[in-house]
Parts: structure tokens; sequence; C-alpha cells
């Protein structure tokens, strides 16, 4: 391939890359080796690239609470799976308690760039969930599963398009992946696709960038089935990002071939 092609090439992978990679590619989950001696504030659990700090973790009492465990036991062995090697992060809030667990970006999402994770739930006692937040720790989106103030149901908030319940169907073995691509400096798309007993696609947009995200469990009665866990926090290029440095390398290899 003649010079300039390369060079053409090369600036436009690097222009592509320079324009997503403000946060680091990579993915976090459960089998992290700092969990060797449990879940807490500090822990870095990224086992792909460095896309997320350290976790911060916090609960308001005896009864809420962070641990690694097996999502399935959800549902006596049969709960939905997000485990990775067969565990996953749990968090558990109950008799009014209430557990925060925060991971931040090392930097905050750039434009062409997506943050995806997998969460299992059970019982819809109390609120469980997660806020993204902006780089002020405001909620740019929230998917909450509960029934305080909004009766059982899985609901969506503070999102511009879309917003409201995802349909309140119940299973025992629900898994909902999340994924908000930044399609500009200033919002993006958010998608939750449901797995197992039920299976459903909602879709909408955001204002804001991507940040940090929240879990959370609060006012739970108690018992496994109302733990919520989390899996397999990742940033990815978004796939229409990816696409165009394909579709770029290849039209220049075209045109080379042609002349």
């Amino acid at each position: 391939m003649n010079t300039k092609y390369v060079t053409a090439l090369l600036t436009l992978t690097a222009a592509i890359l320079t324009s997503a990679s403000a946060a680091t590619l990579g993915l976090n989950n459960s089998t992290a080796g700092s969990l060797a001696d449990g879940w807490g504030s500090g822990d870095i659990t990224n086992v792909t690239g460095s896309p997320f700090g350290g976790w911060s973790v916090f609960n308001s009492g005896v009864f809420a609470g962070f641990f690694i465990g097996d999502s399935k036991s959800l549902n006596g062995g049969a709960g939905g799976d997000v485990n990775v090697s067969g565990s996953s992060f749990g968090i558990y809030g109950n008799n009014g308690d209430r557990a925060d667990a925060i991971l931040t970006l090392d930097s905050p999402l750039n434009v062409g760039q997506a943050l995806s994770f997998d969460i299992a739930v059970n019982f819809r006692d109390g609120a469980k969930g997660v806020d993204i937040r902006d780089g002020s720790d405001a909620a740019i989106f929230n998917f909450n599963v509960g029934s305080a103030g909004s009766g059982d149901d899985y609901i969506v908030n503070f999102v511009t398009t879309g917003g409201g319940s995802t349909g309140n169907d119940y299973d025992s073995n629900s898994v909902f992946n999340i994924t908000l691509a930044q399609t500009s400096a200033g919002g993006g798309n958010w998608t939750i696709d449901r797995s197992g007993g039920v299976t459903d696609s909602d879709s909408g947009t955001y204002t804001g960038v991507v940040n940090s995200l929240k879990l959370y469990n609060m006012s739970g009665t108690g018992g496994d089935e109302n733990n919520l866990y989390a899996n397999n926090f990742t940033v990815v290029p978004e796939p229409s990002t990816a696409g165009l440095l394909g579709l770029g390398a290849g039209t220049l290899i075209l045109r080379r071939r042609r002349e």
C-alpha cells in the first residue's frame, strides 16, 4: 500500500480512537484478585484495561451491606445468572437500612463510547437499582426495581425520552442488561434488554455525560430473594463508531485497489 494511504488510514484510526478514548476501554467483574478478602471500599476490580477506579461502598446500618456471591441464589439456585466463574457483586438493604456502591470511570465517556453492565433481581420489596451519574454526581439515568412509591414495577427515571415503566411482569430470575451509549457531547441513548422468564427491550435518550454509576438496595424485608446482583461492567466503543472505523479502512483500501 502506498505510504500516503497508510498515513491516511492511521490518521483516520487515530481520529476515531481519540474521539472515543476519554474513558479507558476494558472490563470490570467479580473475578478480580482484589476481592479475595471480600468486597469493600477501595477495591479495584478491573480485569481488562483500567476503565474504572476503586469502589466506594456505604451502608446506613447493620441490615445493609455488600458481598461476593452467586446470583442464582436469588431463586434457590435457579435465579438470574450474571455470574462470572460462579460469582457476582451482591448488595442487600433490609429493615429500613440502605447500601450504596459507587463505581467511577477513570474519565467520563466520550462520544462514541458505551457503558454496559448486567443486574439480576427477584423480589421487588423496597427499592433497588442503579443510578448513572454525571460529573457532579447528578443522576442522568435511573433504573429502579421495587414497590417504594411506585407499586411493584421496573421503572426508568431521570431520562429525556423513554422513561416510565418497562413493564411490570414479575419473574423470579430477571436479568437486565443496561447500556448507555454517549452519542454526543450533550447526551446519548440508553437501552435495557431483559432476559430470564420474561424478555423485553426498552430504549430512549438521556441528557448529560456518563461519569459514574451507583448501585443501591434499601428497605427490603430480608432474605436472599431481595438481594441485588450486578456484574460485567464494560466500557467499549459504541457499535456505530466501531463500524465507522472499519468502513473508513475499507474505503481507503478499495480506493487504493482502484488506483
